[in-house]
């Protein structure tokens, strides 16, 4: 299946400096992990490309701009070993992200590259027999704990254990959650609102919405994701909201599943 969704027309300065902001909130796209809870082996989720309208809000001078882009991600699992990609056209927005599974069940992610906006890509390595992660050229530090995930592992890992424990997800539950970026590993904590409509590319589905919130400077930072079973348990939406109040959200317009 493929998206009908509109190209985007050419931006002009003003524009291109605010794709570089967004960009900053596009790195936690991918938005969860299963923290100290094991996932189910994923074997069960067929490769997939997601197609979603990603509409940016950024703020320049105290002034809104609002931007359209399509997401494109894609997932192969195979052999123990997956491999995933994203890109969000117009202002130019990449992830790559490989790894294998953990003792147990669930994604250990062992490469993460990302690529914003006018600068050089950036990756972070992880060693989990080693217990180490490097950033780039950076001397290696300690690795969190087994479970973590990085910023594009994360929507993968939720799927799986979503679909191998769907009676976790009832409203109130909570799930600890270690995000590993280009930089630093950051600690979210996000709770299940229960079950929601939400109008897709392809009608309205049933999913299940996670929430998180934390304080950031004088304001706070949010990250929400709504899984759908019919979607293989694979986000549907994806918003965050930066500390800048900048703010990013994709919704699915089609799915194919191999």
């Amino acid at each position: 299946m493929t998206s009908n969704l509109p190209r985007c027309p050419p931006w002009h300065a003003l524009v291109r400096t605010a794709a570089a902001r967004a960009g900053s909130i596009l790195a936690g796209l991918c938005l969860l992990a299963a923290g100290p809870m094991q996932a189910a082996t994923p074997a069960f989720m067929p490769a997939a490309d997601l197609v979603y309208a990603t509409t940016g809000i950024v703020r320049l001078g105290g002034m809104p701009l609002t931007m359209h882009a399509r997401t494109t991600t894609h997932w192969h699992f195979e052999d123990d070993h997956y491999e995933a990609s994203l890109h969000t056209d117009t202002i130019g927005f990449d992830q790559q992200s490989q790894g294998g599974l953990r003792p147990g069940g669930g994604l250990a992610p062992a490469r993460y590259t990302e690529k914003r906006p006018f600068h050089e890509p950036e990756s972070v390595d992880i060693d989990w027999a080693g217990a180490k992660v490097r950033y780039g050229t950076a001397a290696a530090v300690p690795a969190p704990a087994a479970g973590a995930q990085d910023r594009l592992s994360l929507q993968f890992e939720m799927a799986a254990l979503y679909a191998q424990h769907p009676e976790r997800f009832a409203a109130g539950a909570i799930f600890p959650v270690q995000l590993i970026g280009t930089h630093a590993i950051d600690d979210w904590k996000f709770v299940s609102a229960g079950e929601e409509p939400v109008e897709t590319g392809a009608g309205t589905v049933t999913a299940v919405h996670l929430a998180a919130r934390r304080p950031a400077r004088d304001t706070e930072e949010t990250m929400d994701l709504w899984l759908s079973a019919s979607n293989h348990q694979l986000p549907v939406r994806i918003r965050m909201v930066d500390r800048n109040q900048s703010v990013i959200d994709s919704v699915l317009q089609s799915a194919h599943f191999q």
